[in-house]
C-alpha cells in the first residue's frame, strides 16, 4: 500500500511540473517561422521598453559569445501594438560598431541582419525601439548553415 501511495504522489508532483511548463508566445512562434529554413535556433531575446529619452543610447543590451568564420542571422520581430520598431546594434570586446539593423540616413530597418563572425569572443548586443518609443519584441539568434 506505502509503493502506491508514493507512486501516486510521485505520480501528481510529476503532472504538476510537466503542465506547468508554458508554449511559446504567439510573438516568439510568428518570428521563428521568419528566421529562414537553412537556419538553426540559438537564443532568443524578450524586450519590453517604455518610452525613453529621444536621442539617449540602447536601453536594453546583452552579450553574447561568438565564433570566428561563423554566420549567424539576428532576426528582429516587434509586436502589432508597439509605438516604434525593434532595431538591433552589435559592437565588439573594445565597443566599436559592428553591424545594425538600423540605417540612420535613410531610416530603414531591416526585419534581420547576417553577420559573419571575425573574431571569437563576447559581443554586445543593444536593442531599442526606433525613436526611444514604446513597445515590445523579440529578436532571435540563429546559425545559418
Amino acid at each position: 500500500m506505502k509503493k502506491y501511495l508514493t507512486g501516486f504522489i510521485f505520480l501528481i508532483l510529476l503532472l504538476s511540473v510537466c503542465s506547468g511548463q508554458t508554449e511559446p508566445d504567439s510573438l516568439l512562434r510568428r518570428c521563428m517561422k521568419t528566421t529562414g529554413p537553412a537556419s538553426k535556433y540559438l537564443k532568443d531575446y524578450k524586450i519590453q521598453l517604455g518610452d525613453g529619452v529621444l536621442g539617449s543610447d540602447f536601453r536594453y543590451r546583452a552579450n553574447l559569445s561568438l565564433w570566428k568564420n561563423t554566420r549567424y542571422r539576428f532576426t528582429m520581430c516587434t509586436a502589432d501594438d508597439s509605438r516604434g520598431r525593434l532595431i538591433l546594434s552589435i559592437r565588439d570586446d573594445l565597443n566599436r560598431p559592428v553591424l545594425s539593423s538600423f540605417e540612420k540616413g535613410s531610416e530603414t530597418v531591416y526585419s534581420y541582419v547576417d553577420f559573419v563572425c571575425n573574431k571569437s569572443g563576447i559581443y554586445k548586443l543593444y536593442f531599442d525601439f526606433t525613436g526611444n518609443t514604446s513597445g515590445s519584441g523579440v529578436s532571435i539568434v540563429s546559425l545559418v548553415q
